[in-house]
């Protein structure tokens, strides 16, 4: 099947989280992200992030097969390799071997990340914001978006965030646009000019483009076609347009805000917003859906970082690595 030699324990993996520097890896991981590149010699060699259930790893192959070369983000691949801590390079895995994984080495339910908040926490506070909106057509726009049994709902509740950077694992998708939408909802009750309903549905469906955006399905999200072309705020606007279209008696101007809302939530032009958010209640959302991510962000870092350093690596949505201080033990932070 393949003329790789096999690959001792690749039925028996160490989860990417409790790696150390030093230590051997070998077994089944999901291929998150490859580049292929060239060194000076004009010999191909493989950067790779690997993840797991449990977190992702950057991960570099200097003597790829042919079938190494033809793996592709989403695949599921036995690695054997070292890991290592580097100062300049940070944390990753030096891989000798490197193949596409037979069904049997692996279980999905290892390599697949997935919200920390149970589902039915999640479902419980979707269903108690939804239920605040007062503003009739409003609220049971919300209901039709976040049907589990039509879509968007039935990818909404499982899909990821994003391909990486903040909430990217199963229900990230619906863990991120809650704290959004609570947030928000915490800020609107401080201002009585704000509509406070308008302001909890932008936040639930700011990101709903990125089910359209990023695959659902599969160990590793990827962004779809659709989802490069048009890109999420596109996709977000034209979904949350039908489903206004559904309710012939739903408020024009309730639908210019709310839309409003959808199109600028990214809050510059230079972020992929057409506008800037004009309207509180897109000002109020924008700003809850900027912080909560870069947050998210600084905790994933903080959770990949090895014990006892004072700084994660450099995130990419803060532009700079973040400080955590000094820690006495390896669970104190």
């Amino acid at each position: 099947m393949n003329d790789q030699p096999s690959i001792p324990g690749a039925a028996e993996r160490c989860a990417i989280i409790e790696l150390e520097s030093g230590q051997p890896v070998n077994g089944a991981y999901a291929c998150s992200e490859k580049t292929t590149a060239t060194d000076r010699n004009g010999k191909a060699y493989l950067r790779l992030k690997l993840r797991d259930a449990s977190g992702e790893v950057a991960a570099i192959h200097f003597d790829p097969s042919e079938e190494a070369l033809e793996i592709c983000p989403g695949d599921v691949v036995v690695v054997g390799g070292t890991y290592s801590v580097h100062p300049q390079y940070g944390a990753q895995v030096q891989i000798r071997r490197l193949r596409t994984a037979e069904d049997e080495e692996y279980d999905p339910a290892d390599l697949v990340p997935v919200s920390p908040v149970g589902a039915a926490e999640l479902a419980e506070r979707l269903h108690a914001l939804v239920d605040s909106v007062e503003e009739p057509h409003l609220r049971a726009l919300l209901e039709r978006a976040f049907d589990g049994s039509r879509e968007p709902g039935a990818t909404f509740l499982v899909a990821p965030a994003a391909v990486r950077n903040h909430h990217a694992y199963r229900h990230g998708l619906l863990e991120h646009s809650l704290v959004v939408a609570e947030t928000a909802a915490d800020v609107a009750s401080r201002f009585p000019q704000v509509d406070r309903g308008l302001t909890v549905a932008g936040g639930l469906l700011h990101d709903i483009g990125k089910t359209l955006a990023y695959t659902s399905g599969g160990l590793a999200p990827q962004m779809t076609d659709a989802g490069r072309l048009h890109g999420e705020i596109v996709m977000g606007h034209d979904l949350v347009r039908s489903l206004i279209e559904e309710d012939s008696d739903f408020p024009p101007e309730l639908a210019l805000r709310l839309r409003h809302v959808i199109v600028s939530h990214h809050g510059m032009r230079e972020k992929g917003s057409p506008v800037v958010p004009q309207t509180r209640e897109a000002i109020i959302v924008h700003y809850c859906d900027d912080m909560t991510a870069r947050i998210a962000a600084v905790d994933d870092a903080e959770a990949a970082t090895p014990a006892g350093e004072r700084w994660t690596n450099r995130i990419f949505m803060i532009d700079a690595p973040a400080y955590r201080g000094p820690c006495d033990k390896p669970d104190e932070r």
